[in-house]
């Protein structure tokens, strides 16, 4: 009976984040929906002061603590209920191809970010990295292209579409983290902010045909 419950309870999990999913923002408009910071503590939520002015959520953590894949800053994540579960389903059916969101840190030295994209149970995952270092002091908007192929990608596990397309269909976990900067050796503690996390579709086909079609009338005009 508890083997058959457990299997159970797992198939019904696996369901739920096969789900589809739709376009979404996190603006933490009023606290941190729980998101989480790397070390699983709840994060600060602050009222004012983003990108656009508005509210947002912050990590405090060192970075003399990063290992050799880096430090986990900011989560996501199944198991938190973040944002309510609007992260989690079946990325690939619903054509998701971009994550996206602003970000600053005030570590006072450029760092290498990267975005950690999991099942609920954190693993098959696979890491997108930043082309570019992000300066420290100032928001930026990073975006993160989820497409096997990008070769910013790297899969835990056989690099391969299958094992890319297994974790695009369960996503569960989004998880960001920075490199350790060069040389470090003693303690670097610094705030690491967020807002506007968003999940985006590809263009599709219907739409970019009548984008087309209008950018031909226009140019008949």
């Amino acid at each position: 009976m508890n083997t058959i419950a457990t299997i159970t309870t797992i198939a019904a999990a696996a369901f739920t984040a096969s789900a589809s999913v739709t376009p979404f923002t996190e603006t933490f408009a009023n606290d941190a929906s729980n998101w989480t910071s790397g070390d699983n503590s709840a994060l600060s939520w602050v009222s004012s002061g983003a990108l656009d002015g508005s509210s947002y959520a912050s990590s405090t953590l060192d970075l003399n603590a990063a290992g050799p894949f880096g430090l986990t800053l900011l989560r996501g994540q199944a198991n938190t209920n973040a944002s309510n579960g609007a992260f989690v389903g079946n990325y690939l059916e619903s054509n998701i191809t971009t994550v996206s969101f602003d970000f600053r840190h005030n570590a006072g030295v450029d760092l290498g970010i990267a975005l950690r994209v999991a099942s609920p149970f954190n693993f098959p995952a696979f890491a997108v990295e930043l082309p570019d270092t992000v300066a420290s002091g100032e928001w930026v908007t990073l975006s993160f292209d989820l497409y096997f192929g990008n070769p910013l990608i790297t899969i835990e596990g056989a690099p391969t579409p299958m094992a890319f397309n297994e974790i695009m269909e369960n996503v569960g976990n989004l998880q960001i983290s920075a490199d350790r900067p060069d040389g470090l050796t003693t303690p670097l503690v610094a705030d690491f902010d967020i807002d506007n996390v968003s999940i985006v579709p590809a263009p599709s086909a219907a739409a970019m045909l009548g984008l087309m079609g209008l950018t031909a009338t226009r140019r008949r005009r």
